[in-house]
């Protein structure tokens, strides 16, 4: 029996261990087929970064393929540069579209030859209200039609193959019997792109056929990827055209046709190998200072660059080069990322600061133009053709002799001669720009500003600026509040928002330092360093050399309008809310609660760049008036609530007093709870008047040439922050101690305490 039992165990562990090695094999060459061999490998090691578009099939193969890697959710060409940057270790999306993408020149990156699980299905979404009977029938009957005489196969390896996007011509029905509204992203290359404003693509040539062979006229209407399908889904459109994956999620949600293609999933990892510009030859002094604090100028290139070549260094945002050179000489940052041509010009200005000469990255500047309009591509082309006729005389080699050079006397812009006779060309720049776009005299020069001026004297526009800050260039152009803006870094980001002129200039991107790490010798020789020299350089800088003054002037002329009108107008927006809810009306209540909610719950530059580039985009509204407006809103919340508090102050025995002398509802409230209810929220009111004036300070973002604005721009022509900051500084000071003095004097002048006998009872019967 003991022999027997042994056996069994025996026999038992013998199958165990068996089923052991079956199950381990099986297992391994299971995780082999679905993680992949040799360059897949590394995709499951713990903490890898994979990249996936939310929402896409990728990002369920991954979630399933590897359990151990981290998941980061981007957008396919944020993709391509987080990954280049060192933000993730690997982008897993279409494969032939990031092949295409490091074709047309996507640098720092390769796609890998293996690929990950099955290919894709790609088909065609239906809406779920169709205009045409049948449809989803109709269209397969389509794709089999065209499949089997060979043009789907030949649609395909023009576009995805050979890259061939000349688009055939297809004949539409005269007659349309129907109309097919086609749900299209117009960013995918190349199913479904743009090309010179014009949609194109596979899915777009294969909807027009469709159209063609149904005898329907065909209507391609753009949606992001997080909308199109709930657009199908809605009934919004008809077709979902735009390499659409099938997925058992989405087929839970929409009908999807016969397939037309399948897509392989591809992996791009970072290029070890690729090379930045100014590698080759270089000392490279400038890596020297990864570690150290770098600055920037908030949403320029040079975040990018200072990611990407400084990793190790703490990177410091700053809103101008004017900003940054203050930084720097203060200590507060050890150098920062400049273009060469702006720096050659901060040298000549401030000697305490050069740079080191090798570049960090080569660069192109281009105008950017709004895209997917036609009007503005073909301003584009107008400007295109002008930049190249420029080229080729030698206008452009002479402008960049005069603004890159050092002889002040040829700086200077003359735009007396714009006739205008073929409209006026609006224009987006930056007035601390140094040499492309500054203010001398008190008018607008610069290398961009001498460029744009002679080619609307040449075409015949005449020509109006707006001044913004950097961050507000775009924005000015896609709300279609300017027609272009200056010089701007090409990069693939701003691609995907805007349209680019062919270069303007060719530069690069160096790194700022105190001269006196680069040279033995002190760069200020021969200055005036006394505290007296000091103070004395810095004031003629900023007030009388080319008249500067006159703009701290403009300035705060702007600043009182801005500030006055908003006092008035809000002052009386807050009253009449008040009157409106004075007597308990429920539905005035609620209405004005609503209102002060808004209004007091949004940052004042939020409410203003709402007002500007959302609410008055398409408006012909100037800037300074939305400012008045905006702030109008914000002070008549605040003076509701004074008043609602001042008159709740005022005890309710006043009114029934009133009421008994003879007074009426509206003699009482201004003759006597108004008066007795001023002096408790006078204090408040003088006090919401001066936050009022200092908040009117963030106006330049939308392009107001207040007071705190024209500081910067002389910033950007001293590069000293003193004088400027600290003149500014006192202006506002002086204007709110003479806004208060004036409240004050209003104050006075209605005091009851004040007020004679025979004026308080005006109006009132009485007995003698």
């Amino acid at each position: 029996m003991k022999k027997y039992f042994e056996t069994i165990i025996s026999a038992s562990l013998i199958f165990i261990m068996l089923l052991s090695i079956v199950l381990s094999f099986t297992a391994t060459a299971a995780e082999n087929d679905v993680q992949g061999t040799g360059e897949l490998a590394f995709l499951n090691d713990p903490g890898c970064r994979i990249g996936v578009s939310p929402g896409s099939i990728q990002e369920m193969l991954v979630n399933e393929s590897y359990p151990n890697a981290q998941i980061v959710y981007i957008e396919k060409y944020q993709g391509y540069i987080a990954l280049e940057q060192g933000k993730l270790d690997a982008y897993v999306y279409d494969k032939l579209q990031m092949e295409l993408a490091v074709a047309n020149g996507q640098s720092g990156v390769r796609v890998l030859d293996e690929t990950i699980g099955t290919p894709m299905s790609i088909a065609l979404g239906m809406g779920s209200d169709p205009s045409v009977p049948d449809l989803k029938d109709q269209v397969n009957s389509f794709i089999r039609d065209i499949r089997a005489d060979g043009t789907l196969d030949d649609m395909y390896n023009r576009w995805a193959v050979k890259g061939d996007y000349t688009m055939p011509d297809i004949l539409q029905p005269d007659n349309a019997k129907y109309h097919l509204k086609i749900g299209t992203t117009g960013d995918v290359e190349p199913y479904s792109f743009y090309d010179h404003n014009t949609i194109t693509g596979y899915d777009i040539e294969l909807m027009n056929r469709f159209g063609a062979w149904l005898g329907a006229d065909v209507e391609f209407q753009i949606y992001t990827w997080d909308s199109i399908v709930a657009a199908a889904q809605s009934g919004k459109v008809d077709i979902i055209s735009s390499n659409l994956q099938k997925t058992k999620e989405r087929e839970e949600t929409i009908e999807f046709s016969d397939n037309l293609y399948e897509a392989e999933n591809g992996v791009m990892v970072r290029d070890s190998g690729a090379m930045s510009a100014g590698d080759e030859d270089s000392s490279v002094h400038w890596q020297d200072y990864d570690g150290m604090r770098i600055g920037v100028i908030t949403g320029t290139l040079m975040e990018d660059i200072a990611k990407e070549k400084f990793p190790n260094s703490e990177h410091l945002y700053f809103n101008s080069y004017p900003d940054l050179c203050t930084a720097l000489l203060s200590k507060k940052v050890d150098a920062f990322l400049a273009d060469e041509p702006n720096l050659k010009t901060i040298h000549f200005e401030q000697p305490e600061i050069d740079y080191i000469k090798d570049r960090i990255e080569s660069n192109a500047y281009s105008f950017a133009f709004r895209k997917d309009d036609p009007k503005e591509a073909k301003l584009c082309d107008e400007f295109n053709d002008f930049l190249e006729k420029i080229k080729e005389d030698g206008t452009l080699g002479e402008i960049e002799d005069i603004w890159l050079g050092i002889d002040e006397d040829k700086q200077t812009v003359d735009m007396s001669d714009l006739g205008g006779e073929n409209g006026t060309i609006r224009v987006v720049t930056t007035s601390t720009d140094m040499p492309w776009s500054y203010v001398k005299d008190g008018k607008n020069v610069g290398y961009d500003i001498d460029l744009v001026t002679r080619f609307c004297r040449d075409r015949g526009y005449a020509l109006e600026l707006t001044d913004v800050d950097f961050s507000g260039r775009i924005p000015a152009v896609e709300s279609g509040k300017c027609d272009f803006s200056t010089d701007m870094n090409v990069t693939p980001e701003r691609e995907e928002q805007v349209l680019f002129s062919e270069p303007t200039y060719n530069g690069g991107v160096v790194l700022a330092v105190l001269t006196k790490d680069l040279e033995a010798v002190p760069a200020n020789k021969g200055q005036d360093l006394s505290l007296w020299g000091s103070i004395r350089s810095g004031f003629e800088k900023t007030f009388i050399r080319e008249n500067r003054y006159m703009l701290f002037l403009s300035g705060m002329w702007t600043t009182v309008l801005i500030t006055v009108l908003s006092v008035l107008f809000g002052t009386a927006l807050g009253f009449l809310v008040y009157m409106g809810c004075r007597n308990e009306n429920a539905a005035a209540n609620a209405i004005a609660g609503l209102f002060v909610w808004l209004v007091q719950g949004m940052p004042a530059v939020v409410l203003l760049m709402i007002l500007y580039y959302v609410i008055f985009a398409h408006a012909a509204v100037s800037g300074t008036a939305v400012s008045v407006i905006a702030f109008t809103l914000v002070f008549g919340a605040g003076v509701f609530g004074m008043l609602k508090s001042g008159v709740g102050a005022v005890d309710t025995g006043q009114t029934e007093a009133a009421y008994a002398l003879g007074y009426g509802n509206i003699h009482t409230f201004f003759r006597i709870i108004l008066p007795q209810a001023v002096p408790h929220f006078l204090p408040a009111y003088k006090g919401e008047i001066v936050a009022l004036l200092k908040a009117t300070a963030i106006v330049g973002y939308i392009a107001v040439q207040d007071l705190t604005k024209m500081g910067d721009i002389v910033r950007g022509r001293t590069y000293d922050a003193f004088f400027p900051l600290i003149s500014v500084a006192v202006i506002y000071f002086v204007l709110g101690g003479l806004l208060t003095f004036a409240v004050n004097s209003i104050e006075i002048s209605i005091n009851p305490k004040r007020r004679k006998r025979e004026d308080i009872l005006k109006g009132v019967r009485t007995d003698d």
